[in-house]
């Protein structure tokens, strides 16, 4: 009976210890490494007129749960209450993914060495995600068109620099 009940506790402690292993990096795995930046007042400028981009691109015409390619130069956008813009959930190695606690959501950034990329942006109740990449920036918005959070992401041959936006 002691040799039973040894085996047993020691096949679940490597059990355990086996489902903690593979529990790291998940949703469970710790806090949120939440990024401290300055918050500005008002709307961001817009991109440099070189960047080939308007200042306010157009949002896709129905707001929807996907978005662009990274580098095709689009827009997207995500309507608030849980659902959110997530064009690639893992963190690829040597990135750095930061939490952007904002007053209209919140927004998670993988940041390397030469560029920023979207993890997920999760708007508030009766706010939206708007998305644009480009080679050298990301701007996530979030907002009722009216008042609204902006996560500023710009990179050339730097790492990213991010700017929060509040209007």
């Amino acid at each position: 009976m002691a040799v039973w009940v040894a085996t047993t506790v020691t096949g679940m402690v490597i059990s355990w210890a086996g489902v903690g292993d593979a529990m790291r990096g998940t949703t469970l795995a710790g806090p949120d490494l939440a990024a401290e930046v300055p918050v500005r007042q008002g709307r961001p400028p817009g991109p440099a007129p070189s960047s080939g981009a308007s200042a306010e691109p157009a949002p896709s015409p129905s707001p929807t749960s996907s978005s662009p390619r990274p580098g095709s130069g689009g827009t997207s956008t995500a309507a608030g209450g849980g659902r959110s813009a997530s064009p690639k959930p893992s963190q690829a190695p040597g990135e750095t993914v930061r939490t952007y606690t904002v007053k209209s959501g919140r927004v998670v950034l993988a940041l390397s060495g030469d560029e920023a990329r979207l993890v997920s942006a999760t708007p508030d109740n009766g706010f939206r995600a708007k998305v644009w990449r480009q080679s050298k920036w990301l701007r996530v918005d979030l907002t009722d068109d009216v008042h609204g959070s902006a996560v500023f992401a710009k990179w050339n041959g730097h790492p990213p620099i991010i700017q929060v936006y509040e209007y």
